[in-house]
């Protein structure tokens, strides 16, 4: 039996030899698989007519064609009288770069009644795309006419279903139509769009027509993909999608290369791409674009992208495929900052920090291109503004435009609004020009700000988005400041005057402002220097600030005047050291404050006064009957020193005075008749009962009138 099977299989295979050397003169391009199919034909009549024939063998160790390879081929024929059996396996298939797969098996019945059947199929796949893949189908071959028609249907778990229809002429003229379904876990790992690490499930129902000549070579395609309840996840969790629904059209044509059209609709479901996280409209997100591929990259041009609620615009895109820089660009871009920043902007920013808490609202056209990176902007905002909820900022009326490039060329841009709030302190309207170069941007020229009825000017600002000291610096002055208006917004004590300031260089970086100096102003007619000052967290929840205090020449008249503390004249001096405030509430600081005697201002000290800084000290005021009615015949007083210390530490309050006396401390030392003196005993006091002390001695009465 075996000798005799060799011996059919050399017969035929000389035969089919003569048959492959005839049909070569008549089409060079006939496919290896027709070729086949004759052989298989004549070996089967071959059978037929030999009674004790009962396997037919051809195999190869190697075909290829236009961009494919096949090894190891082996076709084999078995008759009986039950029915013939044919079985096809082959190794590995490669088309260009790509295995198709590493070992098939194709085994079916065979019928030959009308055409080629091949019936009640079983295949198996190793080494596939999709991983090891079995199913069943049939395959049936038949000529009409002047034409030929191959029908190929298969089912399997890993792969889906599928049905192909081709249709070819004599001259290889061919059409092929097919449908079916697949899970998308299979979709992701063939085309390796995801990493195979990652959970993937959904099933898509896909379409294709093509068309082409020369039996091998396409030229024309449409395809058709729709996908429902597609879900993924990362390990990590950063990455997920579920329950999305996507509908991706297109065409292809080849002359020379590929070229085309792809549509694609999101219909449903939501994508985590971390930091980011999106969800499907009411109405479907939109894009279409023509594509191209080439030798050396993918391409997408002409693109729109329509996104209800958010807005549309043009993008193009250059996706190298042999190594290279993504290419991209956004063009033309008509987008609402509401959900511009909410969505996109937003989850950029580091959380609890001045940008993750801002709100916005708006219009803005931009474009926008990349290269290994942001390359170049254009933008043009409209009307816009932007608030925070907690208050710390808000801006209205906002229009800016300019451009930007990386190229390390400069160019203008403009910025201005019509109203803005920072911390509850109105600001005026603001027009700055502005010269942008590829790491920031500077002043062109000064300008001013109306601030509090008096102004901030600006005689520099500089911002540097690049680089480990990333943020923007000022230097400027303030002019005439109501204090009254000041102090009444951030709820103070009530000051009169105005206060006018130096502002040296100051930086503000990842939420921290220091100074490179020491900051000046001028009030009450003298001067307070902050020195040392850093505030960490500035826009954020618990704002943290440190700095060094130094008060000289401070007249005490107009300061008593504003606190109604009772009347004091003198000249107040102090500082304070290391201050701690916790959202701008006192957590620590060293404090000491102390009368300077200065030619020709007296240094005197109301009733009223008397009574303040005793309950300051902690007594009840001046007791007694006959004091008290003695006291009170007298205006003032004078005094030769008046001070007071305060050292505050977790929450606890340790005073001092000017001098000790037995175990208390002398707040004010008086002088002349009557004298007044002022001795505290309680030294050590919390904090709360202080501050409810001092307000108390603001409130203790009328002012005394001097006369001065």
């Amino acid at each position: 039996m075996p000798l005799f099977v060799i011996g059919v299989t050399v017969t035929s295979l000389r035969v089919f030899s003569r048959l492959e050397r005839m049909m070569h003169g008549r089409s060079r391009a006939l496919p290896i698989a027709v070729r086949w199919s004759m052989a298989l034909c004549l070996g089967l009549a071959i059978s037929s007519m030999m009674a004790g024939a009962q396997t037919l063998e051809i195999s190869a160790a190697q075909v290829s064609g236009a961009g494919w390879t096949a090894q190891r081929l082996r076709a084999t024929l078995t008759t009986s009288a039950q029915g013939d059996q044919l079985s096809l396996a082959a190794g590995v298939v490669q088309a260009g770069k790509r295995k198709l797969w590493q070992r098939a098996r194709l085994r079916c019945k065979l019928d030959t009644a009308q055409g080629w059947a091949c019936r009640q199929g079983f295949l198996a796949v190793e080494g596939s795309p999709w991983g090891a893949l079995h199913g069943d189908g049939h395959v049936q071959l038949r000529q009409v006419g002047g034409s030929a028609q191959a029908m190929l249907a298969l089912r399997a778990a890993q792969f889906g279903s599928a049905r192909v229809q081709v249709q070819s002429t004599a001259a290889g003229q061919w059409r092929l139509t097919g449908a079916g379904s697949l899970p998308v876990a299979g979709l992701v790992h063939a085309f390796t769009l995801l990493p195979a690490t990652w959970q993937t499930s959904g099933q898509a129902r896909w379409q294709v027509r093509a068309r082409g000549a020369s039996w091998a070579k396409a030229r024309q395609i449409v395809f058709a993909l729709q996908g429902g309840q597609l879900q993924f996840s990362s390990p990590d969790g950063l990455q997920a999608a579920q329950g999305v629904a996507l509908q991706l059209q297109g065409d292809g044509v080849y002359t020379g290369q590929w070229h085309g059209t792809a549509r694609m609709r999101w219909t449903q479901g939501g994508i985590l791409w971390s930091p980011w996280y999106w969800t499907a409209p009411a109405a479907p997100v939109r894009v279409q674009t023509r594509w191209q591929q080439t030798a050396k990259s993918w391409q997408l041009d002409q693109g729109s992208i329509r996104w209800p609620g958010l807005g549309q615009g043009g993008f193009a895109l250059n996706w190298p495929t042999q190594g290279g820089v993504l290419r991209w660009r956004i063009r033309d871009m008509d987008v609402a900052m509401a959900p511009l920043y909410a969505n996109w902007i937003k989850p950029l920013a580091p959380p609890g920090g001045p940008a993750a808490q801002l709100q916005a609202a708006g219009q803005v056209h931009f474009s926008v291109a990349g290269e290994g990176g942001l390359s170049a902007l254009k933008w043009d905002l409209r009307n816009a503004a932007i608030s925070s909820p907690g208050g710390q900022l808000a801006v209205t009326g906002v229009h800016s435009r300019g451009a930007w490039s990386r190229t390390g060329k400069t160019s203008d841009a403009m910025l201005r609004w019509q109203s803005a709030e920072l911390y509850h302190i109105p600001v005026g309207p603001l027009r700055a020009e502005l010269v942008l170069n590829p790491q920031g941007f500077q002043l062109q020229q000064p300008f001013t700000l109306a601030l509090l009825g008096g102004e901030l000017h600006f005689r520099h600002l500089a911002a540097r988005w690049a680089g480990p000291r990333s943020g923007f610096s000022m230097r400027g002055d303030l002019r005439g400041v109501s204090m009254a208006q000041l102090t009444r917004i951030m709820h103070w004590p009530p000051f009169i005057g105005t206060a006018s300031a130096t502002i040296p260089e100051l930086q503000y970086h990842a939420g921290d402002i220091t100074t490179s100096g020491v900051l000046a102003a001028q009030v009450f007619g003298g001067e307070v220097r902050v020195g040392d000052l850093h505030i960490e967290n500035f826009f954020g929840v618990l704002p943290l600030l440190r700095a060094n205090i130094g008060i000289a020449g401070l007249r005490l008249k107009p300061l008593t005047d504003a606190f109604h503390f009772g009347y004091i004249s003198g000249v107040l001096n102090g500082d304070v050291k290391n201050l701690t405030l916790l959202n701008w509430s006192p957590e620590a600081f060293q404090a000491q404050f102390h009368t300077v005697p200065v030619h020709g201002v007296s240094q005197k000290i109301s009733y009223a006064a008397v009574q303040s800084l005793t309950r300051l000290g902690g007594g009840n005021g001046i007791s007694g009957f006959f004091q008290g009615m003695f006291l009170r015949m007298f205006k003032t007083f004078a005094y030769a020193h008046l001070g007071m210390g305060v050292h505050l530490k977790g929450g606890v309050a340790e005073l001092s005075g000017v001098a000790t006396e037995d175990s208390g401390f002398v707040i004010l030392q008086g002088q002349g008749l009557p004298r007044v003196d002022i001795v505290g005993y309680n030294r050590r006091v919390d904090w709360d009962e202080l501050l409810a002390r001092l307000k108390t001695a603001m409130h203790s009465g009328a002012q005394v009138g001097t006369g001065e």
